[in-house]
């Protein structure tokens, strides 16, 4: 009988000890799966940045394309420019997995400003300034995501608003001349970027833009101090780099 009392006290006090080293176990954290971002959709936003241009302008080859003081086929020292820019963007991504392809297009109001100046054979001084006005550009992105992270690349076509204006001036100091000129320029483009899904409708990107604008065929309106207006002919080659930040919402 009291070998039946001990081995019954001992089995409860086991059972109390093996429930109570149960208790005090680690239980495991609950698993969620992670959220993941999706870039589907169609998307409209504003950005802002900075860019810089190099234009390379040369007198056209005919005669009434320049005088002696600045002959036909002069090359004129390269204008090298640079200021503010910002506007909108829009566009359609499609994200298989986390390969991300889609359609971009933006339009931006710029103030690219530089000067140069030359001296020609007679010693006349020629000063030029140019502005581009405005950018726009047509692309195809192609990505690659990571959640809420996109890396892009992106190409396609561009087009830009340039102004000109030049004044010429003899050895006297005295202004002879002055031209005035604008045109739309277009040509290709490349990009590479990176953006942020940092909410679920709302990303923010940073984006570097290289533009290599076609050859541009134009004439100026010279007007000499005399008032005689004449129509020179002009061509230009000219590229342009931009580094814009933009927030955009996606619906």
């Amino acid at each position: 009988m009291r070998r039946s009392l001990v081995l019954t006290a001992v089995c409860a006090i086991a059972g109390s000890i093996q429930v109570a080293a149960a208790a005090d176990m680690p239980t495991k954290a609950p698993v969620y799966a992670p959220v993941l971002y999706s870039w589907t959709g169609f998307y409209v936003g504003g950005q802002a940045g900075g860019g810089w241009f190099t234009n390379h302008v040369t007198n056209g080859l005919n005669p009434t394309d320049g005088t002696v003081n600045f002959p036909p086929g002069f090359v004129h020292n390269a204008v090298h420019g640079s200021g503010w820019l910002g506007g909108g963007y829009a566009g359609y991504n499609y994200q298989v997995n986390q390969l991300v392809v889609g359609i971009d297009g933006d339009y931006s109001w710029a103030h690219l400003t530089g000067s140069t100046s030359d001296i020609g054979p007679t010693g006349f001084t020629d000063i030029s300034h140019e502005t581009v006005k405005w950018i726009a550009t047509v692309t195809g992105r192609l990505g690659y995501a990571a959640n809420n992270w996109m890396f892009f690349g992106k190409a396609g076509w561009a087009w830009a608003g340039f102004n000109g204006v030049s004044s010429t001036f003899n050895l006297a100091g005295a202004n002879t001349n002055n031209d005035t000129n604008a045109q739309t320029r277009d040509g290709w483009t490349v990009g590479t970027g990176v953006e942020w899904g940092f909410a679920e409708h709302w990303s923010a990107k940073l984006e570097y833009d290289y533009v290599k604008f076609m050859t541009a065929n134009y004439v100026n309106t010279a007007v000499s101090v005399s008032g005689a207006v004449t129509f020179p002919g002009r061509s230009a080659t000219s590229n342009l780099s931009i580094v814009e930040l933009g927030v955009a919402y996606r619906f």
